[in-house]
C-alpha cells in the first residue's frame, strides 16, 4: 500500500481511538515499586553484550543485535528504527539547538532469533542520543519475568561505554506499565510525519544506517511495545489466576500445554480448558483486571500550540478491564514467550501427545511449575526431561550496579526526599538540580526555581488548566503510597514551594506572575554548558 494511503487509513483509525471507551476509564493502577537492581536472573540486554565494552559506534551494535535474529523473509530490517528529533523522553532536550541533525533513535527488536539465541523480539528496545551520549535500555529478564530499565553513559568516541540500571521509578513514571511505550498513530512525532521527514533529509546526514521510513516502521515498533506490555497480563495470569498448590500447579501445566500446541500446530484451548481460571477470577479480581496501557497520545512536535494531554507523565487509563479471563489470548500470549526456534525443532514438534503430558507431569511433580514467573528455563527443563537437553555456556557478567546518588543530608534534604530520585544523577537530563554539595545544589535550585515553582504549583490548579503536568509526578507519589489529595495539602509540599517562592523573590522576581507565562518561556533549569 502506498505510504500516502496507508497514512489516509491510519488517519481514520486515529479517529476511532481518540474516541475509543477504553479512555473512559479511570487510570491504571501505578506499577507497584521494585527494586532497580535484578532480583531474580539478568536483563537480555547484560546478556547479548556479556562481560566485553557496549560496541560502538551505534550502527555496529544495531549489526550485532540484527545477526541474531533471522533474515525477514518481506527484506524489512529485523531491528526496526526510526528517528525521533523532537520527543518526549528524558533526551528530549538532549539536541538543542539542533534537534534534526541530532535526533534521538528508537529501536525494537522485532526477528525471531536465530536457533541456539535466546529471544530478542519485543524483549529488546533502545533509545539512543548522540549528543546526550546514552542509550536508554529496556530489556526483558525472563527469570524475573519483568522489564529491566538500564542506561549507557559515556557512549562516545574516546570513552568506555558505562551500563548501568537505571532508578525504576523514575523510570515508572512515564512507563507506567513497567514496559516500553510509544504513541498512537498516527507517530507525527517520526518520519511518518512527512514534514519531521523533510527537515531531517535537509540535515544530509546517514544517521548512523538508520533510513527515513513511513509509517510502516513507526507501526511494526507501536505493535512491538503492545506485545511487550502484554508480558505483565501474561505473568499474571500464569502466577496468580491459577494460584498456590497442587491446584495451581495442574492449571500451569495445562496452559504450558496448550501454549506448546499452539505453539507447535497452531490449535487452540477448548472453551471450557483452564475452569481453574474462572474459579479464581472473581476473588481475586472482583472489579476486574486492568490491562495497562502502552500508549502515548500522538503528537505533532510542529503545532502551534503544545498539548498539555500529550504529557508522558499523566497517569493513562488501561486498555480495557476483562471482567473474565480471555483464555484464547493467554494461551497465545504464553506461546509467544516460548522460544519459537526450539519449539518448532523437528523433535519437539513431532512429539507425540501421549509422551509430552507424561514429561509434563513429571515435571509438575518435581515442582517445576509452581508459581513462579513463566520463563524459558521451564521450555529447557522440558527439553532435558525429553532427553533433547542441550548445554547451554554460562555467561560471563560484569556485576549489576546502579549510578551514585548523593547522601539526603544537609540544606537540602527535603528537596533530596521528594524529588532525588529524578533530579540527583549525573546526567543533565531530567535536570540534575539536585546533584553535588550543599552550595552547588542551592546555586542550581535558583536557577531552576521559576521552573521548580511551576510544576509544584500545577497542584492547586484545576487538572483541564494546567500548562504542565505536576511534579512530583502522580505515579510517583501512587508508588510510594501518597494520594494527590494528601500530597497537595502536605507539610512537604508547603514548604518546597515556600522554598523556591522564597528563591524567586531573592533574584527579585514575581512567583506568581510566573503562572500567567508558558512553562516554556521561563528560564532553563541548569545554566547553559561552559563552552570549552
Amino acid at each position: 500500500m502506498p505510504d500516502a494511503r496507508r497514512r489516509s487509513c491510519l488517519i481514520m483509525l486515529a479517529i476511532c481511538l481518540a474516541l475509543s471507551p477504553a479512555w473512559s476509564h479511570p487510570a491504571q493502577p501505578p506499577a507497584p515499586a521494585q527494586p532497580d537492581l535484578p532480583p531474580l536472573g539478568r536483563s537480555r540486554f547484560d546478556q547479548l553484550i556479556g562481560n566485553a565494552p557496549v560496541p560502538y559506534p551505534y550502527s555496529r551494535l544495531a549489526q550485532i543485535i540484527q545477526a541474531q535474529m533471522q533474515p525477514d523473509p518481506g527484506g524489512m530490517p529485523t531491528l526496526k528504527t526510526t528517528l525521533i528529533p523532537l520527543g518526549r523522553s528524558l533526551q528530549k532536550n538532549a539536541g538543542a539547538p539542533d534537534f534534526f541533525r541530532f535526533p534521538r533513535v528508537v529501536a525494537a527488536a522485532d526477528g525471531l532469533n536465530k536457533p541456539g539465541v535466546a529471544p530478542l523480539q519485543d524483549r529488546l528496545f533502545l533509545g539512543f542520543h548522540e549528543k546526550g551520549e546514552v542509550i536508554e535500555v529496556i530489556s526483558y529478564n525472563d527469570t524475573a519475568g519483568r522489564f529491566e530499565f538500564q542506561v549507557v553513559r559515556d557512549y562516545a568516541p574516546g570513552k568506555t561505554p558505562q551500563v548501568f540500571y537505571a532508578r525504576r521509578n523514575l523510570c515508572l513514571a512515564c512507563h507506567q506499565n513497567a514496559a516500553p511505550i510509544f504513541a498512537r498513530p498516527l507517530w507525527d512525532e517520526t518520519p511518518a510525519n512527512p514534514e519531521i521527514a523533510r527537515r531531517l533529509r535537509a540535515t544530509r546526514r546517514d544517521f548512523y544506517g538508520v533510513k527515513l521510513s513511513g509509517t510502516d516502521i513507526a507501526y511494526f515498533i507501536d505493535a512491538a511495545t503492545e506485545r511487550a506490555n502484554l508480558f505483565s497480563v501474561w505473568q499474571t495470569l500464569w502466577q496468580q489466576a491459577c494460584g498456590e498448590g497442587e491446584t495451581g500447579d495442574r492449571c500451569r501445566m495445562e496452559a504450558f500445554a496448550a501454549a506448546l500446541d499452539y505453539a507447535r500446530s497452531g490449535s487452540l484451548p477448548a472453551a471450557n480448558a483452564l475452569p481453574t481460571l474462572d474459579l479464581n477470577w472473581k476473588t481475586r479480581w472482583p472489579q476486574g483486571l486492568p490491562i495497562p496501557n502502552p500508549d502515548l497520545p500522538n503528537r505533532d512536535p510542529l503545532a502551534a500550540m503544545p498539548d498539555a494531554a500529550n504529557d508522558p507523565l499523566l497517569p493513562r487509563p488501561p486498555l480495557e478491564i476483562w471482567k473474565a479471563p480471555d483464555k484464547t489470548a493467554f494461551i497465545v500470549g504464553l506461546a509467544g514467550m516460548l522460544d519459537a526456534a526450539v519449539v518448532k525443532q523437528s523433535t519437539l514438534k513431532q512429539l507425540r501427545q501421549r509422551d509430552l503430558s507424561a514429561a509434563l507431569e513429571r515435571l509438575r511433580a518435581r515442582g517445576e511449575l509452581g508459581a513462579r514467573p513463566f520463563s524459558l528455563s521451564l521450555l529447557h527443563a522440558l527439553q532435558a526431561e525429553l532427553g533433547m537437553a542441550r548445554k547451554i555456556a554460562p555467561l560471563r557478567l560484569p556485576i549489576a550496579r546502579t549510578e551514585a546518588a548523593s547522601q539526603i543530608s544537609g540544606a537540602h534534604a527535603l528537596f533530596r526526599t521528594q524529588c532525588g530520585l529524578c533530579h540527583d544523577s549525573t546526567a543533565n537530563f531530567p535536570p540534575n538540580f539536585l546533584h553535588g554539595d550543599d552550595a552547588a545544589v542551592s546555586a542550581r535550585l535558583d536557577h531552576c526555581a521559576e521552573r521548580i515553582y511551576y510544576r509544584l504549583s500545577m497542584w492547586h490548579i484545576a487538572e483541564t488548566r494546567r500548562g504542565k503536568s505536576p511534579m512530583p509526578p502522580p505515579s510517583i507519589l501512587a508508588a510510594r503510597g501518597i494520594d494527590t489529595e494528601t500530597w497537595t495539602h502536605s507539610p512537604a509540599m508547603a514548604a518546597l514551594l515556600e522554598d523556591v517562592r522564597l528563591r524567586i523573590r531573592a533574584q527579585n522576581g514575581q512567583p506568581e506572575a510566573l503562572l500567567a507565562r508558558r512553562f516554556e518561556q521561563l528560564r532553563a533549569c541548569l545554566p547553559d554548558p561552559v563552552a570549552p
